[in-house]
């Protein structure tokens, strides 16, 4: 089994037990086939394998699972759709998400697959999908993807469009770009328009006609910005929140549409993995930054500090730290707190990393906008910008300041001049490395600490951070400004970008590869650009930003190309492009991960290579909105991270920089940012914390011991706050255990090899346990419950007579212990009950009480999965999703035993009373519970009979003769989620 990987979010991980319980439940006793669905330890690798193993398996929902996905989980298969072996990965009518990360809970889509209550959008996380895959990519599914959509308002009549999802190495739900399709079907109901067949589309999935044969996923004004999956302009249907056609404008129709896909995985050629004995380690997730931006503390103006509003004047273009305070410069006139202080601090100012409050001390004054920051390692702040004067002294776009109050240094008394017809000195890029302070922009001399003239340095320069003197060695002469600058780590070149064609004699256009010594041009760096003017002659474009990343470099630039490019020749191993969006402005590194930043809104299009047809050339396509996350070793895009930022202008984001903690900044034309409580007022800039990466403890001291068949698990949690547990054997994970639970029971089937491990909140796994055994279980060698005959029974092998003759009744050595423990209640009894009752008395649960008109039938009971005894007809849609039930039982002398013990299984939340007294509560919440009180969270059928929950009662609190055992059974969601319940009751000696 390959490791599993960290590939879904933890809501996703988490429903391996919180899905709801429709699955086909599995109890001890019965017996399945190895991996029919049925339950967790018998998941399937495929819809497709379980209808190839069982011809005659009906739709629902089934447990599957594949050595890339974390745990198995419950997903509806279709199985008699074109064969069957359909698994659905998203459902709903209109607000449909492009989102990486899904929409809704994907138990919701197991358990709810169509009504009208199935309305909402549902859509399994994207890393989900990828996992049901197994890696495969959705280009190689044979069938395509199905859409499956209503074709009228009552849902009578649907639609079935197939079409190949190509160039896509992994899912994702950005289907409103424009992307290929091809072998497009449209298979219409009987009575509505002819079929359709189309060999390729460019678009939106399908637009051919104006009616059933168009699939456009789409928001428009027509659907009052809804996504979902609409057909042509003059297919209409109705405006009511019930009609399966959904038209609120009158023009265009939005049905109720069901996504699936078909992949034919076995458990032959899934590749499950036995794991060593020793263990797994812990398993690593890439650092990357939550989509949430933290909360807003401090922001800049709305108002231009310059006046300007174009592009090249963005509110916060420069990001960087010296010790504990993070600094923040652009084009701002001031700072605003979030209480709505106003500061007049204009172009740069200091926030404390820890606490993000504004640096009061820190208190330059500018006369222009900043460009560049660097944290030097001196402890000194340098600045580069547009300005020629610093607090009061002359500053031609360069300076150096004490970083704790904003005074000039003048240790290393720096300074560029630009003598060409402007007259306008700007430094806009800024980095030190290997020794060196290098300095990018528009100026034609420099001037080091050690000399008082200027020298001729165009453009770029550097200056030596122990000496302070400009190194003359090193001396690029570009003939356009340098908008960025990056040394590589081991001071084997230099790398620059900007609106350069030419360096000193060289021919080095945009882009420039520099000797670490002279500055001039190392190799040649003919990389393509995204765009060519078919009218003008020459190249066009320009670039933005370099950043070295080991032995490649990436840059990005014009037409909204970001690439990377291998240092040893400068060929391109890469690229992407956004659309319809804009340049990439800034490119950073943290750790593995690339930053790239632009003014970009839509879609970013791994793969692209040219302005005008990325589609043609992607291998995925993900949203982007202003910033994205790239592999540093790959060049791919990692679509975990999409922050949704937007801005006033279009004018995207300048600048990206992770701080000393860990949080990613990001500053530009930003007004808006979703934080984890919804639309903030960012302006400026706005930071996002890291996501927790690290596994809690592992559990350890896993032990198991088989009794009557069953192996029981106990385990030693490590972790003070609990997390959940992952029961995994032999080569996969078989269930998932809640929280506050170190056991675990299942039937015993030979030799198996049991771990367990640790799963956070943050879907972080632990290392397991190293391997507990069970072995299959022996032959009964317990004393025999009726005595034993006066001759020895004869075995296989010889015995010897005794020398004297053997007592009557043999005396055993030690004497077998005397059971008295006694069933008061058996599972599978018949209980008074009520099903979800409107009103109901609160004396319901109590001793003196006589139930009238309630029912009375075996347990277990309830709704929605096929095994219980007593099927419970429950319309959630008018009634509450909760059962009463009431069982009285007899005591004689009391005092005769120890305690009451109960043991029951339920989901998905229960509170137990015994003679009127509450005993037990789980799963729900506090306060008063009704008819109407929802569990807190959803639990499947297996879940309860594989983790029985346990209350013991003492006996002194327990009355002679009769005694009342009341108890409240309430579903998670008021549909046709599963409910079920069943308890032993015993009294212990």
């Amino acid at each position: 089994m390959k490791k599993i990987s960290l590939a879904r979010s933890v809501a996703a991980s988490a429903a391996a037990f919180a899905l709801g319980a429709s699955l086909l439940p599995l109890t001890v006793a019965q017996a399945a086939p190895t991996v029919d669905g049925s339950s967790s330890d018998k998941a399937a690798a495929s819809c497709y394998e379980i209808k190839k193993n069982d011809p005659s398996s009906k739709s629902g929902s089934y447990w599957l699972y594949t050595p890339a996905m974390e745990a198995p989980e419950q997903f509806y298969c279709d199985q008699e759709t074109d064969g069957g072996g359909w698994v659905l990965i998203g459902r709903g009518r209109e607000g449909w998400s492009e989102e990486y990360a899904g929409k809704g809970k994907a138990a919701d889509l197991a358990s709810n697959p169509d009504g009208t209550d199935a309305f909402k959008p549902v859509q399994l996380p994207s890393e989900t999908v990828n996992g049901l895959l197994d890696g495969k990519s959705p280009s190689d599914l044979q069938d395509g993807v199905r859409f499956k959509r209503a074709a009228n308002s009552d849902g009578s009549a649907w639609q079935e469009v197939r079409a190949h999802r190509d160039r896509t190495t992994r899912w994702s739900w950005a289907l409103q770009g424009y992307a290929s399709w091809s072998n497009i079907s449209f298979d219409n109901p009987s009575g509505y328009d002819a079929d359709a067949n189309y060999a390729s589309s460019i678009g939106r999935v399908g637009n051919w006609n104006n009616r059933m044969n168009a699939m456009s996923f789409t928001s428009t004004a027509d659907f009052n910005w809804n996504l979902g999956f609409s057909y042509g302009a003059y297919m209409t249907g109705t405006n009511s929140a019930s009609s399966y056609l959904w038209t609120p404008t009158g023009r265009s129709a939005m049905p109720f549409t069901q996504v699936y896909v078909r992949p034919t995985l076995t458990q032959d050629d899934a590749g499950f993995q036995d794991i060593p004995d020793a263990g797994w380690g812990a398993e690593k997730q890439t650092q990357l930054p939550n989509n949430y931006s933290s909360t807003m503390k401090w922001r800049t103006s709305n108002e231009s500090g310059t006046g300007a509003t174009s592009e090249m004047n963005t509110r916060v273009q420069a990001i960087s730290q010296v010790g504990n305070t993070v600094f923040t410069g652009g084009d701002f006139k001031n700072v605003v707190s979030r209480s709505g202080e106003v500061v007049e601090q204009a172009y740069l100012a200091g926030f404390d990393v820890d606490t993000q409050e504004l640096v009061r001390g820190f208190t330059p004054t500018f006369n222009g906008q900043i460009k560049a920051v660097e944290g030097l390692s001196n402890g000194k702040l340098a600045v580069g910008g547009e300005f020629n004067e610093v607090n009061g002294e002359p500053a031609a776009g360069f300076v150096v300041l004490d970083p704790a109050t904003g005074q000039i240094d003048h240790t290393f008394d720096w300074k560029v001049e630009n003598r060409l017809t402007s007259g306008t000195s700007v430094v806009k890029t800024i980095q030190e490395k290997n020794g060196y302070l290098y300095i990018g922009g528009s100026f034609t001399h420099v001037k080091g600490a050690t000399s008082t003239n200027f020298a001729y340095a165009r453009n770029a320069s550097r200056f030596d951070m122990k000496s302070g003197s400009v190194d003359w060695n090193w001396r690029p002469n570009f003939n356009g400004s340098v908008n960025g600058i990056s040394a590589a780590d081991d001071g084997s070149a230099v790398y620059a970008a900007g609106y350069f064609t030419t360096n000193g004699t060289d021919s080095q256009y945009k882009l420039a590869a520099l000797d670490p010594t002279t500055g001039k041009k190392q190799k040649d760096w003919n990389w393509k650009l995204s765009y060519t003017n078919p009218l003008t002659e020459g190249k066009q474009g320009f670039q933005f930003d370099v950043q070295t990343a080991g032995d490649t470099v990436f840059a990005g630039g014009a037409e909204h190309l970001l690439a990377q490019y291998r240092t040893s020749d400068m060929s391109r191993l890469s690229s992407s492009i956004t659309k319809s969006g804009g340049d990439f402005q800034d490119i950073s590194k943290n750790g593995d991960v690339i930053y790239g930043a632009c003014h970009c809104g839509d879609w970013v299009y791994e793969g692209g290579e040219t302005h005008d047809g990325p589609w043609n050339e992607n291998k995925n396509i993900d949203m982007i909105r202003l910033i994205g996350a790239f592999d540093a070793k790959t060049g791919q895009v990692l679509p975990k991270f999409n922050p949704n930022i937007a801005g006033e202008k279009g004018h995207g984001i300048w600048e990206s920089f992770t701080d000393s903690k860990g949080n990613l900044w990001v500053g530009g034309d930003i007004t808006k940012t979703m934080s984890a409580s919804g639309v903030q007022n960012t302006v400026g800039f706005a930071r996002y914390a890291p996501a927790d990466v690290t596994p809690a403890a592992a559990p350890s001291n896993l032990a198991v011991t088989t009794v009557d068949g069953i192996d029981k698990l106990t385990w030693k949690s490590n972790t003070s706050a609990g997390t959940t547990y992952q029961v995994l054997r032999n080569n996969r994970v078989i269930a998932t255990v809640p929280k506050g639970q170190t056991t675990f029971e299942i039937k015993n089937t030979g030799d198996s090899r049991y771990f367990v491990r640790s799963v956070d909140d943050s879907g972080n796994y632990s290392e397991t346990t190293p391997v507990a055994v069970a072995t299959a279980a022996a032959t009964p060698t317990a004393e025999p419950t009726t005595p034993a005959p006066t001759t020895p029974v004869p075995t296989t092998e010889p015995t010897v007579e005794p020398t004297t003759p053997a007592p009557t009744t043999p005396a055993p050595t030690t004497p077998a212990p005397v059971v008295e423990d006694k069933v008061a209640v058996a599972y599978g009894d018949n209980w008074n009950y009520q099903v979800s009752p409107w009103f109901i008395s609160n004396t319901w649960k109590n001793y003196d009480t006589t139930v009238r008109s309630w029912g009375n039938a075996a347990t277990p009971m309830g709704w929605n999965v096929p095994s219980l005894k007593t099927q419970l007809n429950n319309t959630p849609w008018r009634q509450p999703s909760s059962i009463y039930l009431r069982k009285e039982i007899t005591i004689n002398n009391p005092a005769d035993y120890q305690n009451l013990v109960l043991n029951y299984r339920s989901d998905d939340g229960t509170v137990l009373y015994v003679n009127g007294q509450e005993v037990k509560r789980d799963n729900m919440a506090t306060g008063t519970i009704t008819p109407f009180s929802l569990a807190r969270s959803s639990k499947t059928n297996n879940q309860g009979i594989n983790s029985p929950l346990e209350v013991s009662i003492p006996a002194s609190s327990l009355k002679q003769g009769k005694n009342v055992i009341a108890v409240s059974v309430h579903g998670y969601r008021q549909s046709n989620a599963g409910v079920s319940f069943d308890m032993q009751a015993t009294l212990k000696k």
